[in-house]
């Protein structure tokens, strides 16, 4: 009886030991699920962040952009006036009894519509490079609005999973004590 009442207390130190344990794996696998579900939230709010400064990079370039339109569109003004004031005293002298003025008038108004033609095209590839840099720019916002939403829904289920993470680990380790 005496082997017999020996084992058992063995047995039943190590049953207890064992628990304990497996109690502290329990607990620390419910602390490395909190740091997780964690790291999940940092890395939600790293890309919300992200989300933001792209949003506001984007803004900042449409910004510019668009005062790059007002401006080109101010020049393409001052351009056809310039054109229109060269123009204005050689139609005048189309007018002219003298076949020679007239005929240089002609000369000197084909090289004015020359010019202007050239003038213009300068001005349309500028202009059209300043509106592609505005729809890039609201391209660059809208992916950083969708980006925004997916981190932040991205966020809320992080928060959720650490909330449920928190209370199995605080629940864990009251049962311990």
């Amino acid at each position: 009886m005496n082997r017999f009442t020996l084992i058992s207390a063995m047995l039943l130190t190590l049953f207890i030991t064992g628990s304990a344990f497996s109690q502290d794996d329990k607990l620390q696998k419910l602390e490395e699920k909190v740091n997780a579900a964690r790291e999940k939230v940092e890395k939600a709010e790293a890309k919300i962040s992200s989300a933001d400064s792209l949003i506001s990079v984007g803004k900042q370039q449409m910004q510019e952009a668009a005062s790059e339109v007002k401006a080109l569109e101010a020049e393409q003004k001052q351009l056809e006036k310039a054109h229109f004031n060269e123009l204005k005293p050689l139609e005048k002298q189309l007018r002219s009894k003298d076949k020679e003025e007239v005929n240089s008038a002609k000369a000197e108004i084909k090289q004015s519509e020359a010019k202007f033609k050239e003038e213009v095209k300068e001005w349309n590839v500028k202009y059209k490079a300043a509106l592609k840099r505005y729809e890039n720019a609201q391209k660059v916002v809208q992916k950083g609005e969708e980006n925004l939403k997916k981190a932040k829904d991205e966020k809320k289920l992080a928060e959720a999973a650490l909330k449920e993470a928190e209370k199995a680990y605080e629940k864990a380790s009251k049962a311990k004590k």
